[in-house]
């Protein structure tokens, strides 16, 4: 089979499931004792039961037009706080992208601003909440002090013939506004700024060179080659909608030449650079023949800030140049380091550069010497192939735009993200950067890798799909902008992560949630999307969003256009702490040891360079994991130790896969060559030739006498693996057979054919750790193998129940478990190393449960009437809110209370008793005899009810919470004065109403 081909998305085989299965449950009353084996275990399982605070969720906590106050920042924080939030990120912002406009509170940076500041920063000291804050109003970065010759730039060409020989004294004509750039749709803004004239663009000259050119248009790139001509050019704009394969794909179709190419012999190339006048005047003693003077300059892209204060409103910085970055710390950084020294806090932890959306700059004042500085060679000779002319050859050309592109991702990697990470470590902070998508990666020529590796904490984001709770809404036929996924899985998060492993960073973050879906999630809609970014690679959550709002501007209170809402306004918030705690739990052992993975991805050199999402490689099949690379690590970071192919942070693989490019970088075939010799295992196609122009042609020599001393007779036909040193190289070897002849079988497989069960695999020096999770609406069975040895274990990060006595069956170097999930339902397997005498297995790990007693007739129910509920009222069965006669429970959003006796017979001792709720709309909470047993937030919706429980009469109570918009929609037919609730989001009386309540049935199972 042939290599990975990295051009073209490979789409899950094994997202289309539908099943039928026993749904169960694990019994807290079962659990075992058992001295660990390990202290690190006791260690790992104390801090799962009770989460230290580092492993708590974060949130984003905008302030939008700085409409908070002393007592409304106390408040969130202290309920932050409580409920489990640990850390904030503070954004600054004007409005709330949508809605009704946002009142006027503190003008950003001024005096009242300013205490403000402080105040928040003094209360998350004394409570322990660490803060970042993003360095901007809105985003991306830029403001006011950005003056137009430090914002990004677009590259502008414009051309004159001239016929020589003739002394030319005349000024050259300048670019259009729009040249190379007919198509521009996306940026953000672009409309205000796209067609301004030159005199208000800071237009600026880069360069003026000459071309002996007979030929005209006919010197050109032509055919199916100009198709992909503005890709390559850098000037491609892409909606963020794009996939990584749409973007990248453009700029790795080779130039070939072709015989009707008429290029223009470098030779034939004139630099008259420093004959042309500040006014544009060129005076130039034209030699004989035909000659095209290409003039290269450079305009301001003219994109400002998104949804930025009008005080700090302004220019996006020059993202390929350190100086932007510069000002900007120097204008705002340094303000709100110097507010943090005046509040003497310890909780300012970071700065932040939010998601990059600032379109496609392409271009720098100072970029001649850049690309000297990365590719060895002056670039202003090619220049005139950026407006489509053909120099020296259609290959040549094609190197040299490979060399351009190269050095516009490194120019913003260290430019701007290197640069930024360099100040705040000057002053004491780490950095975070959501600097690789999906926002604008599809438009902006990044090396996606390279960015993340820049900051300490990497950071990318997931949505909730406009449908994602409904039947289909996820499926792949949907379109990216209803879904947010791509075959299944978030576009980003797998890159974020693979940059976290191998940069070595201990955190993977996500700006978490995002959506259009206004108070229509509860915690148990976010669990199937969290549990994917988990098995992804993310483990530090960072909720979109926890919006600041104060008291007094009533409830639901003012809102963020997109996100969801999570924070002290929400209805269920007072339960919200069972949610913050398994996302607690996850994190601490998401964040244990390290990552497992088979295989190193290698991603290539180009540029742009984007991961794709996670999937199944053909090539490697399923039941493996694996990180993806860049050039600079496997460069700088890469090295072969017993077999293995290591990071110095611990990370080890088995087998490295190149790219499917049969071009190849002179240092990076060198680098091969050392890690095969000290025996790396590699799986690739044989290279031909170097990608770009520097040390041309003699760099193709190089390339050529490499491979054939690593691939020997390997021709991947007759002959597939080649032994040099201690390593082997294998073409057109299929990866998943080079695992399997090794002896390396899957790291996690699972039965049914049509089940669907993700995971993701952890190490430490003292046990492995699985995290499994089922991707599926509905409940399943499924027997779960592990390539481990030793006695399972079972945490449940919902309930914090620990099993120890796991049944299991061994099979060679595999364990082997019959497992059941609920709809979404996810556990933690945990595999102790230590060898110590095994407890006795259970043999009921999941019960045969049967129905006992369904809880019929009439239930008493207390509404709030502060929000037009009646106080109590009598249900003689449960229904739903939404369809009740009675307005005020139809159209109510709060807390309702549940109260009903009932008497029951208890059968034989230790037998496994539960309380199923049913349908539950939104979220529950359960006392048995006043006994409180806990909150229910996700399926399975039972609860143990076994030691609670008595013969004769019981006294059930159960308080349900349902969500804002039924209130809100009943709202909106009501006058302004008679409005029970008050916020900027729109609801119509025609919106449909959300079901709500105890739907039931509620019944008693037993074992």
């Amino acid at each position: 089979m042939k290599p990975i081909d990295r051009r073209k998305f490979i789409q899950l085989s094994s997202l289309t499931a539908a099943n039928i299965a026993i749904l169960s449950s694990v019994n807290a009353a079962e659990l075992l004792d058992f001295n660990p084996a390990a202290d690190s275990l006791t260690s790992l399982e104390n801090a799962f039961l009770s989460p230290p605070d580092e492993t708590r969720a974060g949130g984003y906590w905008w302030w939008f037009n700085g409409l908070v106050n002393k007592a409304s920042i106390t408040r969130d924080l202290e309920e932050f706080k409580d409920k489990g939030i640990g850390n904030v990120l503070l954004v600054n912002s004007a409005g709330g992208l949508g809605g009704v406009p946002y009142p006027q509170g503190e003008k950003f940076l001024s005096s009242g601003w300013k205490a403000l500041y402080r105040h928040a920063l003094k209360e998350a000291d004394r409570l322990g909440i660490e803060v970042g804050v993003n360095l901007s109003s809105g985003w991306c970065m830029g403001g006011p002090w950005i003056k137009p010759e430090n914002a990004g730039r677009w590259f502008l060409q414009s051309t004159l013939n001239l016929k020589g020989p003739q002394n030319f004294s005349g000024k050259l004509p300048l670019p259009g506004g729009r040249d190379g750039y007919k198509h521009v749709f996306n940026p953000p803004g672009y409309k205000d700024y796209i067609d301004l004239p030159l005199d208000q663009l800071d237009y600026q000259d880069t360069s003026v060179v000459a071309i002996l050119n007979p030929n005209g248009d006919q010197a050109k790139i032509s055919g199916s080659r100009q198709a992909v001509f503005s890709a390559k050019t850098n000037r491609k704009d892409a909606s963020n909608f794009a996939k990584a394969n749409d973007v990248m794909g453009p700029t790795l179709f080779a130039w070939e030449n072709q015989p009707g190419d008429q290029p223009i012999d470098t030779k034939q190339v004139i630099n008259l650079t420093d004959k042309v006048g500040l006014d544009g005047t060129l005076n130039w003693e034209v030699p004989a023949g035909d000659w095209t003077i290409v003039r290269t300059g450079h305009r301001m892209t003219g994109s400002k800030l998104m949804i930025a204060q009008p005080e700090a409103d302004g220019l996006s910085i020059d993202w390929l140049d350190h100086r932007g970055v510069e000002i900007q710390f120097e204008n705002l950084g340094k303000v709100l380091l110097e507010e943090n020294a005046k509040a003497n806090s310890k909780a300012l932890k970071y700065f932040c550069d939010d998601s990059f959306e600032d379109g496609f700059p392409n271009w720098t004042p100072k970029i001649i010497d850049k690309f000297k500085a990365f590719c060895g060679y002056d670039p202003q000779p090619y220049f005139p192939v950026l407006a489509g002319f053909i120099i020296g050859s259609a290959e040549i050309s094609d190197r040299f735009l490979h060399d351009y592109r190269k050095t516009v991702a490194d120019c913003m990697a260290n430019g701007h993200y290197k640069r930024f990470a360099e100040l705040c470590h000057e002053n004491g902070l780490k950095v975070q950067n959501e600097s690789a998508g999906p926002s604008r990666s599809g438009t902006m020529c990044m090396d996606t890798l390279k960015n993340l590796g820049r900051s300490d904490q990497p950071m990318g984001e997931f949505w909730l799909g406009a449908k994602h709770d409904e039947p289909g809404g996820l499926d792949d036929d949907q379109p990216y902008g209803v879904s947010r996924l791509e075959y299944g899985q978030n576009k980003v998060t797998k890159m974020v992560a693979s940059a976290a492993h191998i940069y070595g960073r201990k955190t993977a973050s996500a700006e978490s949630f995002t959506s259009f879906r206004h108070w229509k999630d509860a915690p148990e809609h976010l669990k199937q999307a969290l549990d994917r970014a988990f098995c992804e690679g993310i483990n530090r959550v960072v909720i979109h969003t926890t919006t600041a709002s104060r008291p007094e501007d009533g409830l639901p209170g003012f809102e963020y256009g997109a996100g969801t809402h999570f924070n002290p306004n929400v209805t269920w918030w007072e339960k919200s702490s069972a949610f913050l705690t398994y996302i607690s739990r996850c994190q601490h052992l998401l964040r244990a040891g390290k990552f497992v993975a088979d295989v190193l991805f290698y991603n290539g050199d180009a540029a742009p360079n984007i991961v794709l999402p996670k999937h199944v490689p053909p090539s490697l099949g399923k039941g493996y994991d694996y990180d993806v690379c860049n050039e600079e690590v496997l460069l700088t970071r890469l090295s072969a130790k017993n077999k293995l192919i290591v990071l110095p942070d611990g990370m080890a693989y088995r087998v490295l896969v190149l790219a499917d490019d049969e071009r190849m970088p002179e240092k990076v075939i060198a680098k091969l060559e050392e890690l095969v010799k000290a025996g790396a295992t590699i799986i690739g196609p044989k290279p031909q030739k170097s990608p770009g122009l520097g040390n041309f042609p003699a760099c193709d020599q190089y390339i050529k006498s490499k491979a054939n001393l690593l691939w020997g007779k390997a021709n991947g036909k007759s002959v597939k693996l080649n032994h040099l040193g201690s390593g082997r190289v294998f073409y057109n070897e299929n990866v998943r057979n080079v695992l399997f002849n090794d002896g390396i079988l899957p790291d996690f497989e699972y039965s049914g054919k049509e089940n669907f069960i993700d995971f993701i695999h952890r190490k430490t020096a003292s046990e492995d750790i699985y995290f499994i999770t089922n991707r599926l609406d509905h409940a399943v069975n499924s027997s779960c193998t592990f390539r481990v040895n030793g006695q399972p274990q079972l945490w449940d990060a919902v309930t914090g129940e620990i099993i120890k006595a796991v049944p299991f069956k061994k099979s060679g170097s595999r364990i082997t478990i019959d497992l059941q999930f609920a709809r979404f339902q996810s556990y933690f397997v945990i595999f102790p190393k230590a060898k110590t005498a095994m407890p006795a297995q259970s043999k009921t790990l999941f019960p045969v449960l049967t129905q006992k007693q369904i809880l019929t007739g009439a239930w008493e129910v207390n509404f709030n009437p502060k929000w037009g509920g009646p106080n109590k009222i009598i249900f003689d069965e449960l229904i739903d809110w939404s369809k009740h006669s009675d307005e005020g429970i139809r159209f109510y959003s709060g807390k309702a209370v549940y109260r009903k006796s009932f008497t029951c017979n208890l059968p034989a001792k230790d037998k496994r008793m539960f309380l199923d709720l049913g349908v539950v709309k939104n979220i529950a909470s359960v006392k048995l005899n006043g006994k409180n047993l806990g909150t229910i937030w996700t399926s399975p919706w039972r609860v143990d009810i076994a030691n609670s429980i008595k013969s004769g009469e019981n006294k059930l109570e159960i308080e349900i919470i349902n969500q804002w918009p039924n209130r809100l929609i009943g709202d909106a037919a009501l006058p302004k004065e008679k409005r029970l609730t008050n916020t900027n989001i729109v609801f119509k009386k025609t919106d449909p109403l959300l079901p709500s309540g105890l739907i039931g049935p509620v019944q008693i199972m037993i074992e």
